[in-house]
């Protein structure tokens, strides 16, 4: 099947599951008494889940389909930041951006990146329960240009660090695992590679690796 076809059935399942959703919430409003049925909570929750799980396979099923444009990474950091301050309101958090100077343009599909990025941020930031500092920064090495995500936590265990890009592998309660999927099939979607390296009780650092025209 193309692309296309993915798109219409993920989009039709995720129009049944809004329907569900919709249906619950209307029996909820008309019979407030439902809420005290003990499995009442779990079954909203688990509808949430399906919907957001149907919403990251399917951006992990083609995110090989890009838009590119040429754009500096000083204003693609600009749109970034903008992007990750709606989430970081905490004042314990910090994250900062730089760049070498005089980096190339880069082909790319700034919606997209700057989706895989925000996402390496988030879990950093919820890594480190909103406390401490981010550095995303911008370097070139060799033919690529290398963004780098860099955090001051504690690092990933290394027993989850060999599967940390397998679908529903997570650490995280309610999380489906598909994030950092989606990340690295994106980065990959733009001819470049994702790394991690991780420095136990110190930090993590994600890398992408974008080829320069």
């Amino acid at each position: 099947m193309t692309p296309e076809d993915y798109a219409k059935i993920f989009h039709e399942i995720k129009n049944y599951i809004t329907c569900i959703s919709s249906s619950l919430q209307l029996i909820e409003k008309t019979h407030p008494e439902v809420t005290d049925y003990p499995y009442w909570k779990d079954t909203i929750s688990d509808v949430w889940a399906l919907k957001k799980m149907v919403i990251e396979i399917s951006s992990a099923r083609l995110c090989s389909k890009l838009n590119t444009e040429m754009i500096s990474l000083n204003s693609f950091f600009a749109e970034l930041k903008n992007s990750y301050t709606a989430l970081c309101g905490s004042k314990d958090f910090l994250c900062s951006f730089k760049t070498e100077p005089d980096l190339p343009e880069l082909p790319i599909d700034s919606d997209r990146l700057k989706r895989a990025i925000f996402n390496l941020i988030k879990n950093s930031y919820e890594a480190m329960d909103g406390t401490g500092e981010i550095t995303v920064s911008a370097r070139s090495e060799a033919d690529f240009v290398c963004i780098d995500v860099i955090d001051s936590g504690g690092g990933i265990s290394p027993d989850y660090l060999e599967k940390i890009f397998t679908p529903f592998s997570t650490t995280k309660q309610n999380g489906t695992g598909l994030g950092l999927l989606i990340t690295k099939q994106t980065v990959e979607a733009h001819g470049g590679h994702l790394t991690v390296d991780s420095r136990p009780h110190d930090g993590c650092t994600f890398s992408i690796y974008l080829p320069v025209q």
